[in-house]
């Protein structure tokens, strides 16, 4: 049995709750304590959470071996919420008991709030003779007073805790981003980043083409299989295309309950997406999904406070995007080939290496495509090198014709044009005869006007993974050249 003494109790409990333990410890101290001068029963201290508006079990003398899991419910419509909401305590005593019962059930809710923030309930069960007894209803409700001011301080403590670990993790990630030129390594950055600040499973970067017109996705992080990844990035897609109409933010805290995203209930719990913003256009998204907080297995939700967290470390990216765009920009142009405006060997060689890398992540196919054109012109009114230069201008607009939009085409040498046919699933069958059968109907027309020029073309290709796994096999076996 507790201390019958009210002034024990009271004095003993601000002992608990001022003591340097950590607060886990003093709630748990406190809950035994307050049972135990009850005589029995349970003791639960609940706090709200104003984001998802849900309360959860931050501790209780309820026990769940080995280890209790995280328990939440929603607020709405309960008695826990009416206490919280009008700032008072709610007392439930027995009405109606058998003739023979020489004990009453109570249950006593009192509200948790400090500095005028509704930060959680008190709730207790407990068995007495007869009423409540008046003296202990005051003596608990000065507990709970006492208990409002020490969850207020230490909310406000972890609050501050995380919120500056957040911070430093973001200038950290921010020097490491600003300073990154390559646009491959710095999305990949980014999305890594992200996930790891904001406690993400996975995240999905898209990024305008300004060719296209299209936001396509250049980086995914995550663990997701490859038929989950296809309904991933059709959830992206629907977050993005809201931001992209004009909403500044898509904030997603549960799937299940949100109109308009059920259907996506079994692909993510919850998501925050956010544009990049740079040159006064919408460059591209960034998506995450499902919350998963330290040591627990199940996602929790992303809060409005996330987001913004999110925005802050972005505002790094979007400047570093900008740099690395612009560098990627002007590297292409200086090493643009001046007779076709085609990427040279240095952009391809780049671009084979992040195609095949994606192609491994997705488990996509992909082809790789040699073109190697001779052309002997004898000098006419123009100089010999000027006619062989035209050639290869027809060509390469010929090529170019004949790919899809997001397929690399480069001049790789004095006469031979590579081509890099990501996710190509039927490539060996449709693709590469297409290919062949307009750059060869192109040699034809050139041979038409230009009745003294003998074109000679040659093609090799190589398919991923059937014909090697790495760049250099892929490279070696597409060289091997037929008419």
């Amino acid at each position: 049995m507790g201390s019958s003494v009210p002034g024990d109790f009271t004095r003993k409990a601000g002992e608990i709750l001022r003591s340097a333990k950590p607060i886990e410890e003093r709630l748990r101290e406190f809950s035994g304590e307050l049972s135990a001068w009850l005589g029995g029963g349970t003791v639960s201290v609940l706090l709200f959470d104003r984001d998802s508006e849900d309360f959860y079990v931050r501790t209780s003398t309820l026990r769940v071996t080995p280890g209790a899991p995280e328990f939440h419910f929603p607020a709405e419509g309960t008695l826990e919420e009416l206490s919280l909401a009008e700032a008072r305590p709610i007392i439930l005593s027995e009405g109606k008991r058998p003739e023979s019962s020489r004990k009453r059930g109570t249950v006593l809710m009192f509200p948790l709030l400090s500095s005028g923030e509704p930060n959680g309930v008190l709730v207790v069960q407990t068995v007495s003779e007869g009423e409540f007894p008046e003296e202990k209803l005051s003596v608990a409700t000065e507990a709970a007073v006492l208990l409002s001011d020490a969850v207020g301080v230490s909310l406000r403590e972890e609050s501050a805790a995380l919120r500056m670990t957040k911070i430093a993790a973001i200038n950290e990630a921010g020097i490491n981003i600003i300073s990154t030129l390559d646009l491959t390594r710095l999305l990949k950055l980014v999305a890594t980043s992200a996930c790891l600040i904001l406690e993400a499973e996975t995240c999905v970067i898209r990024l305008l083409d300004p060719e296209t017109g299209k936001y396509g996705i250049r980086e995914y992080y995550g663990m997701k299989t490859e038929g989950e990844q296809k309904d991933l990035f059709l959830m992206d897609k629907k977050a993005v295309t809201a931001v992209l109409k004009g909403e500044p933010s898509v904030l997603v805290r549960d799937a299940s309950q949100e109109p308009g995203w059920r259907d996506f209930a079994d692909v993510a719990r919850t998501l925050a997406c956010v544009p990049l913003h740079g040159d006064g256009e919408v460059l591209g998204t960034v998506t995450i999904f499902d919350k998963f907080p330290h040591k627990t297995f199940f996602p929790s939700s992303f809060t409005t406070e996330d987001l913004a967290t999110l925005g802050k470390f972005l505002k790094y990216a979007e400047k570093a995007v900008v740099n690395a765009i612009a560098y990627e920009r002007n590297d292409r142009l200086k090493n643009l080939d001046e007779t076709t405006s085609l990427p040279t060997l240095k952009y391809f060689q780049e671009r084979l290496l992040h195609e095949i890398s994606r192609a491994k992540r997705f488990q996509r196919r992909l082809v790789l495509m040699i073109c190697e054109v001779q052309a002997h012109v004898p000098a006419g009114s123009r100089s010999r090198a000027a006619r062989a230069d035209w050639v290869m201008k027809q060509v390469a607009k010929a090529i170019r014709a004949s790919l899809r939009e997001y397929d690399i085409v480069a001049r790789i040498s004095e006469a031979k044009f590579g081509m890099i046919l990501p996710e190509a699933e039927d490539g060996k069958i449709s693709a590469i005869p297409r290919i062949k059968k307009a750059i060869a109907a192109e040699a034809d027309e050139i041979r038409r006007r230009a009745r003294d020029a003998r074109i000679e073309v040659r093609f090799g290709h190589a398919s991923f993974p059937e014909d090697g796994d790495d760049h250099e096999k892929l490279i070696f076996k597409s060289n091997i050249l037929k008419n």
